[in-house]
């Protein structure tokens, strides 16, 4: 009997686990350091030689910091949706998030209804 509530307890454990891991919010998959990969209008790369491999780091606290590789640091905040489909740097730049996985960030800029620029990380 002891030995049934101790693989009893054991499984309700780990299917404990499994529920608070697939729940977490996407906003986690934000939080590290990107290196872009493009920066394209229409498909054509337009990324300057200084945004070329530049990186943004997305930290917990909601700050972040571009490096680019002209050695000019940005800072300031960032904040996603609660939908996750929204980025927002500085209160100002809105940004839309089409792809936010562990290993890539795709994000859009819309001016004037049309999304314009994308930003590819990995």
């Amino acid at each position: 009997m002891k030995k049934n509530n101790y693989l009893l307890f054991l499984v309700v454990i780990a299917f404990s686990g499994i529920l608070f891991t697939s729940c977490e919010k996407e906003t986690n998959m934000i939080v590290r350091n990107w290196t872009l990969e493009s920066k394209t209008i229409a498909g054509v790369d337009v990324a300057t030689a200084c945004e070329t491999n530049s990186r943004w780091n997305f930290k917990a606290d909601g700050t972040y910091a571009i490096y680019d590789s002209c050695d000019k640091t940005q800072t300031g905040t960032w904040s996603l949706a609660d939908d996750s489909k929204t980025l927002t740097l500085d209160n100002v730049a809105v940004y839309q998030v089409n792809k936010n996985s562990v290993t890539s960030l795709v994000i859009e800029m819309e001016v004037g209804g049309i999304n314009l620029v994308i930003w590819s990380f990995n």
